[in-house]
């Protein structure tokens, strides 16, 4: 990420936010219609995992001990650090890729993770360092571009313009960062061996089957595209991290260009990758701080963010191991930390549970019961969203599962005095201060009155509005049997607008019809000349 604290190759710096120039992503595809069962990751650690050295030896160990408790949370997906040696201990500065001892564990620790997550039925996925890569040694020019290891690639491995390891590739297609050699992906050595290192290496050795690629604003799309197809993972997610729009400190109204971004940059790898919502992240921020409901509808009526314009593709998010944990460059409020997972944990994309909160705040029964209702009621990435409120008094939705229309919630966000109808079958499903969650399961049909039963003797009729032709007839049907008509009398009246009458048909039950007579109807059929006019009308 751009704002991580740790040490360069040789020294530390943060780039800039340079927003790149994007062309407009085109229509998601056909596949992006289909179904899919409600995912939910958990990101399982944070930056200070790496120095965990306590009873049970290492963070790998450690996470391993958790399988229950994280299997009966409900996750599907667990996100593990990154896996390779490293200049950092965090991860994110890798060097030897297909070395897996790291600051978390060995290999064999890592393994034995990866095979009780899978046990479990959750997916493992890796947090993949592609943009940049330390090398162990230097070049005979005194720089540090000298790779070791099995991908032991030279300084055509690094991109020209790199800003502090000179390197003899080509121009790079991204945001350069300065805390190591950014690699250049348009080699073919490059995409071989990164292709290699994930298909042969971190799946079929370790079992990871899904990726995060971080730093994605460094290099084009288009190769992430390329190395997702070639490994067919489960899920891939890319950290696509630039600023939000502000006047000063304020956050402006409008974010269409920031989530815009985003979006061109899934667009940019075939629509192969998702992103995560950094636009809804800081929208959701602003709104529950400072009671601004009004952010999180956009001018469509959708949710903010990717959440709204792209939610096939969208990973939502409250904190990580940069935004949150000890880093907190850019924290959730955290008084409403519960407030900002009831809106994601009931709303489209796929959403992130953060370790901390789970295990660290304790937060985990109330995550879970968000977790459980999702899933219950089949609250998937496409689930529809009617906003019914947002303003400065607060937020409130009707989400719909696109898997079953039947199930549905109603999320309310802030202290409005509102709760939905109980009649219309909703009950309460969650709540915490400034947040509640509703259920049901159906929808219940209005209750249908059935008219009482006819009585010998009663006078029943039926009408109907036309033009006045010449002639009109009219006869009784019986369970679509005609029957005689005798004992029906037919009268006219002027009508409500001009030019037309109300015919009425009155008949008088009688012994034959009283058992019948809740599905005894009139035909109308009136002729002049050539036009006829027929209309069946119901005896009440």
């Amino acid at each position: 990420a751009p704002l991580r604290s740790f040490s360069r190759c040789q020294k530390a710096s943060s780039p800039s936010l340079i927003q790149p120039t994007m062309t407009n992503p085109s229509t998601p595809s056909p596949a992006a219609s289909a179904q899919p069962q409600p995912d939910i990751i958990l990101q399982g650690f944070n930056w200070e995992s790496s120095k965990y050295k306590g009873s049970k030896g290492c963070w790998y160990g450690l996470v391993n001990s958790q399988i229950d408790s994280i299997a009966a949370l409900g996750v599907t997906i667990i996100w593990l650090p990154p896996p390779s040696d490293s200049i950092s201990p965090q991860g994110y500065l890798p060097r030897d890729l297909d070395n897996l001892n790291s600051a978390y564990g060995s290999v064999g620790d890592l393994k034995a993770l990866v095979a009780k997550i899978k046990e479990k039925g959750i997916v493992p996925l890796a947090d993949t360092v592609l943009n940049h890569r330390c090398a162990r040694n230097k070049s005979g020019n005194g720089a540090w571009t000298s790779f070791a290891g099995k991908y032991n690639w030279d300084d055509k491995a690094i991109i020209s313009n790199d800003p502090n390891f000179p390197g003899r590739g080509h121009r790079g297609t991204g945001v350069p960062i300065d805390i190591a050699p950014n690699i250049d992906h348009s080699q073919k050595f490059v995409q071989d061996s990164y292709i290699d290192w994930m298909k042969n290496i971190l799946q079929k050795e370790i079992g990871f089957n899904a990726w995060r690629i971080d730093y994605a604003r460094g290099f084009s799309g288009e190769f992430v595209g390329k190395y997702i197809e070639a490994t067919e993972p489960y899920l891939a997610v890319g950290e696509f991290w630039d600023g939000l729009d502000y006047d000063g400190s304020y956050l402006r109204p409008n974010q269409d260009a920031h989530r815009n971004r985003i979006a061109r940059w899934v667009d940019s790898t075939g629509k192969r990758a998702m992103a995560f919502d950094f636009t809804l992240k800081g929208i959701l921020m602003v709104a529950l701080k400072n009671h601004e409901y009004w952010r999180l509808k956009d001018g469509k009526g959708r949710p903010a963010g990717l959440n709204g314009s792209w939610p096939d593709r969208c990973v939502t998010f409250i904190d990580n191991h940069d935004t949150g944990s000890t880093q907190a460059h850019w924290p959730f409020p955290n008084d409403k930390v519960l407030q900002g997972y009831t809106y994601t944990l009931t709303h489209p994309g796929v959403p992130t549970v953060f370790w901390d909160h789970v295990f660290d705040w304790k937060l985990y029964d109330q995550i879970k019961k968000l977790i459980d209702i999702r899933k219950n009621f089949l609250i998937n990435k496409l689930c529809a969203v009617a906003i019914e409120k947002a303003d400065g008094e607060g937020y409130t939705a009707r989400i719909t599962s696109s898997i079953d229309p039947t199930k549905q919630l109603y999320v309310k966000l802030g202290d409005h005095n509102w709760s939905p109808s109980k009649e219309r079958g909703w009950e309460p499903a969650f709540s915490s201060r400034g947040c509640a969650v509703w259920s049901r399961g159906g929808i219940p049909e209005p209750p249908k009155k059935e008219p009482a039963a006819a009585t010998v003797g009663q006078a029943l009729k039926a009408e109907d509005q036309s033009t006045p032709l010449a002639r009109v007839q009219s006869f009784r049907k019986f369970n679509q049997t005609p029957l005689a008509a005798e004992n029906i009398t037919l009268s006219t009246r002027e009508g409500p607008r001009p030019g037309t009458v109300v015919l009425t048909a009155q008949i008088v039950v009688d012994e034959a019809v009283v058992k019948e007579s809740n599905s005894l109807q009139v035909e109308f059929f009136a002729k002049k000349g050539s036009v006829e006019q027929r209309a069946a009308k119901k005896f009440e």
